[in-house]
């Protein structure tokens, strides 16, 4: 595996499915997009950051969705060194491998994305929950129990991550027959470490994947339900508010139109849950496509005959996965009225304070 690992990237590109040429053109054009979609996906869950900040962490939501866009940054951040992992080694006569990146770019990369996913299972759960039995969901996810749900998300994924420095230590090989030393990934021999990474490996790339996909999609779906029998509902009640609100009179017309404003707030707040969850699941397709071609085919793999199409939808996986980190705070700004005129007010000011300097 470790050797595999340490091929060289003269021996990727001339190897594969896809000629040299043809290769490096398509590696470099996905490269740059990877690099402009990280860069947006950055800024953006720093300025979700900053907004969740100044509003304050009243609810629930508040504080996923902080946790969620400190756990995007992890994502977009890691995607740098990722990048810097498929581009040093193509230097000619470059002292790089692109193991030597495992322990700091892919792996972490794939644990951020692992608990941005169950961050956002945590979300449409609570808010299906919210729909389905509002009375008794509000006493059990109260503030402070979501920040230790989301502190025990954090670290319980992350303890997996000390096993990938026991598994690809890093140090310099020397090739006598080229007369070069490479900084490369150390072989381990040692049975107990590699048994221990492939169960940390099952578990951060088969299991929970598989934990997270059918319980994101069916409280998705489960959301998509309850919001259409819950918009029949309203409608109903509000031919039927009509129709009274004569006899009645102004306070009965009040009340309705409080209740009709909580509903819709509501609606609005299941809305950005089921975009969020649809947003994630599609950027889970291409992780998913890529895990069931290494699968189904040997050869796809590194070092395999199909290496540099392994390494492409690879990079392709990545952009996917910032993608979804950039969606959110498109989504938060457009469904939330509270994000939206927090993050204009953010900007106003700067450029408030920006004139007021140059004045």
């Amino acid at each position: 595996m470790s050797s595999a690992l340490n091929t060289s990237a003269s021996q990727v590109v001339l190897s594969g499915f896809l000629s040299g040429q043809l290769y490096l053109w398509l590696m470099g054009l996905v490269l740059v997009l990877t690099i402009l979609v990280a860069s947006f996906a950055t800024g953006a869950n720093i300025v979700t950051i900053i907004v969740y900040n100044r509003l304050g962490y009243t609810d629930t939501t508040s504080i996923s969705l902080t946790a969620l866009a400190v756990s995007d940054m992890g994502v977009a951040a890691t995607t740098y060194i990722c990048v810097l992992a498929y581009f040093l080694p193509m230097i000619p006569n470059a002292p790089f491998t692109y193991a030597m990146f495992l322990s700091t770019g892919p792996a972490p990369h794939t644990l951020f994305s692992r608990v941005s996913a169950l961050i956002t299972t945590y979300v449409s759960i609570e808010r299906y929950l919210c729909v389905l039995i509002p009375m008794k969901v509000k006493s059990v996810f109260t503030p402070r129990r979501t920040v230790v749900a989301m502190t025990i998300i954090f670290v319980a994924i992350f303890t997996l991550y000390p096993i990938v420095f026991l598994r690809f230590p890093v140090g310099w090989i020397s090739i006598p027959q080229l007369n070069i030393s490479l900084i490369a990934v150390i072989p381990v021999t040692d049975y107990d470490i590699i048994t221990l990474y492939n169960i940390a490996g099952n578990i951060a790339s088969v299991y929970l994947p598989l934990l997270i996909f059918p319980t994101m999609f069916f409280t998705t779906v489960g959301l998509a339900l309850t919001l259409k029998k819950s918009k029949k509902w309203r409608d109903a009640n509000a031919a039927g508010t009509t129709r009274g609100s004569s006899a009645n009179g102004v306070r009965s017309t009040a009340q309705d139109s409080a209740a009709a404003a909580t509903s819709s707030k509501e609606s609005r707040a299941v809305k950005m849950v089921i975009l969020i969850t649809t947003v994630f699941i599609l950027s889970l397709l291409p992780s998913c496509f890529h895990l069931i071609a290494q699968i189904l085919f040997a050869e796809f793999s590194p070092g395999g005959r199909f290496t540099n199409l392994y390494f492409l939808v690879n990079m392709f996986v990545l952009t996917a996965d910032c993608a979804n980190c950039s969606a959110n705070v498109i989504i938060y700004y457009k469904m939330s009225t509270r994000f939206r005129l927090a993050t204009q007010d953010l900007f106003m000011r700067g450029v408030r304070q920006k004139r007021t300097h140059n004045a």
